[in-house]
């Protein structure tokens, strides 16, 4: 076990990494300064002429919610301030991400699961968008503080009043980046299970009612309605298109792989592999499913958009062998490692669906999902092939993992 001394050093080292990346204009996602830079405009218009772009929010092109450039906008900060700011803020992820591992992992040290916790400073996405600060982090903050909630009120026999916290602040996650308000169907599923149709439930149902108006006033009565606009190219009549349905459920799928890897139960999955599983009449109806989906293939053309996106394995299949033949073997190891799962467990189904459900454009990119899927696998889905206890050994591997993907980025930047 790892001395409290250590944890502290490895951690203060992660902090000022943050620092230097600032210092060096660091962006090992590729796309976070470009982001940063070629939307800035949309502070300054709404510190120029607030009520004019506010009204007029959707003519800007930009599915980002406007809550984060508003709050740009009334910080007393110069730029370089108002970065630093955002990345201190930002650190209320890992924060919270701890607090909730503590809750699930209740075996495990804290010293590791602080370390747990904190790896999300070496993901290429975090780091970048603290140093560039972008609206997706505002809106998992704010998710992670939901998931907390949620997760105290599966604990608490009660948990009325941490139903009631998760809902606001799933809420201030969906404001902040819309995506994640499709998670309300998940959270109400949890709800209606412990309370039934009770007063408690109604009190939520009409929370939630209460928390929307303002969303739906501004995007349908005053047809600001930025999110589904005809110049948000990526969204339209493709969306429920056999081909789009396929590709997220493959991309999101490979996406799932990259960040279950290093917290398998290697030797679980092991002992339980047996070939009768896979002739298991459901288990086969999954992997036709599976086929479907890799028939019906097609991701080039919303590729082609942004010549960018997909996910680490679609892009290393590529890269290596010109094809899609390593990304087919991943999904075909993932479908036969959570199809079980699927059909034993009808929540694992639901929060699947909402993860598909909450990326409408024909667009994929990774980093939407980092580091919300990491936290869902660990915190939310109910596997039983993840480790249920990290031992100094194992937070080793899972640091070499995500340290050595940082490395493909800056490398990946710097060659191509």
């Amino acid at each position: 076990m790892l001395t409290k001394k250590y944890t502290i050093l490895i951690l203060t080292i992660l902090y000022f990494s943050l620092f230097l990346g600032v210092y060096l204009d660091e962006d090992s996602l590729g796309g976070a300064f470009s982001d940063y830079e070629g939307l800035y405009y949309i502070t300054e218009n709404f510190k120029n002429n607030f009520i004019y772009t506010l009204l007029n929010y959707d003519e800007v092109g930009n599915r980002h919610s406007p809550i984060f450039y508003i709050l740009r906008s009334g910080l007393p900060l110069n730029e370089m301030f108002q970065r630093i700011f955002f990345l201190n803020i930002y650190l209320l992820i890992p924060i919270f991400f701890y607090k909730s591992l503590k809750i699930i992992f209740k075996t495990t040290p804290k010293n590791n699961l602080k370390l747990l916790a904190f790896v999300l400073l070496l993901l290429p996405t975090y780091r970048s968008y603290s140093i560039w600060p972008d609206p997706h982090l505002l809106g998992v903050l704010f998710f992670i503080i939901s998931i907390y909630y949620f997760l105290k009120f599966r604990e608490n026999v009660k948990g009325f009043k941490d139903s009631i916290l998760s809902t606001i602040f799933l809420a201030l996650s969906a404001y902040s980046s819309p995506n994640f308000g499709i998670f309300v169907i998940y959270f109400f599923y949890e709800f209606y299970l412990r309370f039934d149709i009770s007063k408690k439930l109604i009190l939520i149902i009409f929370l939630n009612i209460i928390l929307s108006i303002p969303f739906f006033y501004y995007l349908f009565y005053l047809d600001v309605n930025f999110i589904f606009k005809d110049n948000s190219w990526d969204i339209g009549e493709n969306f429920y298109s056999k081909e789009n349905i396929s590709n997220k459920i493959l991309i999101i799928s490979s996406i799932f792989c990259f960040y279950l890897i290093p917290i398998l139960n290697h030797k679980k999955i092991i002992s339980d592999f047996n070939l009768m599983h896979i002739i298991d009449i459901r288990l086969m109806s999954f992997i036709l499913f599976f086929l479907f989906c890799c028939y019906f293939f097609d991701f080039t053309s919303a590729y082609n958009l942004t010549n960018s996106g997909g996910g680490f394995f679609y892009n290393i299949s590529k890269f290596l062998f010109n094809n899609n033949y390593l990304f087919y073997l991943i999904n075909f190891f993932v479908f036969l490692l959570i199809g079980k799962s699927f059909f034993t467990n009808k929540k694992n189904s639901l929060l699947f669906l909402c993860l598909i459900l909450s990326n409408p454009q024909v667009t994929i990119w990774q980093a939407n999902f980092s580091p919300t899927l990491f936290f869902l696998i660990l915190l939310l889905f109910s596997f039983d092939f993840i480790k249920k206890n990290f031992d100094i050994k194992r937070i080793f591997l899972i640091y070499l993992y995500f340290a050595s993907y940082l490395v493909v980025n800056f490398a990946k930047n710097i060659l191509i």
